[in-house]
């Protein structure tokens, strides 16, 4: 009985192994990651607009609980896979963190 699991388990390796040479791992990691980056590069051709949308928040005297929550688009959000989806709105914080940092230079002159 031993002898077959090794076997079994040799077999798995093998099969594993001949996956990572025809490169399936990466070929559905890309396959993920394309409509987040699609998204993102969207978003960095349309930073002016992101950047007004962020400005437009900043600029209201009330507190916004969810700031990045108004900044997604839905649109692209409601096609992603729900790891997609966290790398977006991680992207997205990120982004509206350099356009918050951006928005306070310009306002204070520095």
């Amino acid at each position: 009985m031993a002898l077959q699991q090794t076997g079994e388990l040799k077999k798995r390796a093998w099969l594993a192994k001949q996956r990572l040479k025809m490169g399936y791992l990466k070929s559905a990691h890309d396959g993920v990651g394309t409509r987040v980056a699609l998204s993102v590069d969207a978003s960095e051709s349309g930073d002016d607009t992101l950047y007004r949308k962020v400005c437009d928040i900043l600029d209201r005297d009330e507190l916004t609980l969810n700031p990045i929550g108004q900044l997604i688009d839905d649109n692209v959000y409601s096609g992603l896979d729900p790891a997609a989806k966290q790398r977006y709105v991680l992207e997205l914080s990120d982004k509206f963190r350099e356009l918050k940092e951006r928005y306070y230079r310009e306002r204070t002159g520095a």
